[in-house]
């Protein structure tokens, strides 16, 4: 990801646009990617529905430049708004740039945008969602379309939509985590105050996020130093050392923020790191089983055995051939 585009029609509103672009802002502000970042449109002055107006906004571009992710957010959605000049011009400029595009790029629909996705033609044969007030219009204006409903955000191949609203910022850090890692995600959900989240049938999240749903600074240095250290056999009395805790003040505050133990917290990001490897290289178990952190591959197996359904050999045999984008 090196572009980020964001489309702004009338009618905007402000939180559809404004969270994924902070959320994405971010990335330039902690250093973490050089991204460039503009707001386009048909009409250089936007009025949102909000009331406040948008100025300079970017005339639509004649191309989109490899590497690329468009962002559509939602805004008061009626019949005239998909009938207007501004929505069908967006319209047919996305259906256009994005057939030609050259390089891996995505598109992201937030709330009601996912509609100007559906009518330049790029949820076809896709699975998709929008605000909850509208899942029944998007399936009947776009039939061949696959809305559903109670969940935060979907993604199809390259092509992202979300419930609308919050929801957007939740895309978008999701988004940051499959372009640079989870790292770099729960980076930018930190400097945002924002966790991460899952909802209904959305997929479980990992442990590198599932336990970070708080503010607590100095706990989240401790996760850090864990996460960046799973080979190590890294004791207690060092990670609160590092933030001037005694043992047992860390391990009861870590537990009440966390919901999990230290030791907890420290094999799961193993597991998931072994799992990760398992699917995606040719390591031999040994070599898997030492660089996730684990004494012995007898250790690793009996860490897995606890917590998994299926042997490690079986999950290689019926591990994907592709990654989806």
């Amino acid at each position: 990801m090196k572009h980020a585009y964001f489309v702004v029609l009338p009618d905007t509103h402000v939180l559809d646009l404004a969270g994924p672009l902070q959320i994405i802002s971010t990335l330039r502000e902690l250093n973490i990617a050089n991204i460039n970042v503009e707001c386009i449109g048909p009409q250089a002055q936007v009025k949102t529905f909000q009331g406040s107006t948008i100025s300079d906004v970017w005339p639509l571009p004649k191309r989109l430049r490899p590497h690329s992710v468009v962002f559509v957010a939602g805004g008061k959605f009626n019949v005239a708004m998909q009938r207007s000049r501004p929505w069908l011009e967006a319209s047919e400029w996305l259906r256009e740039r994005t057939a030609n595009v050259d390089g891996d790029w995505n598109v992201c629909g937030i709330c009601t945008g996912s509609f100007l996705l559906a009518q330049a033609g790029l949820l076809n044969g896709r699975t998709c969602t929008t605000h909850h007030r509208f899942l029944q219009q998007l399936r009947r204006d776009y039939p061949a379309v696959n809305v559903v409903e109670g969940r935060l955000h979907v993604r199809d191949d390259k092509v992202w939509t979300s419930a609308g609203v919050a929801a957007g910022i939740d895309l978008a850090l999701h988004l940051i985590a499959d372009a640079f890692g989870d790292d770099a995600a729960i980076q930018v959900a930190r400097e945002n105050v924002v966790s991460f989240r899952r909802f209904g049938s959305d997929p479980e999240l990992g442990a590198a996020f599932r336990y970070r749903s708080h503010c607590h600074s100095k706990i989240h240095a401790v996760q850090d130093l864990i996460a960046n250290n799973l080979t190590r056999d890294i004791k207690v009395a060092e990670l609160a050392q590092t933030i001037g805790y005694s043992q047992r003040h860390l391990a009861r505050v870590f537990l009440t923020e966390t919901g999990i133990t230290l030791k907890s917290f420290q094999t799961k990001l193993r597991m998931e790191q072994a799992r990760r490897m398992l699917t995606g290289t040719k390591l031999s178990l040994e070599l898997i089983a030492e660089q996730c952190g684990f004494h012995s591959v007898q250790a690793f197996r009996a860490n897995w055995v606890k917590r998994e359904d299926v042997l490690p050999s079986a999950l290689r045999l019926n591990r994907p051939r592709n990654r989806a984008f």
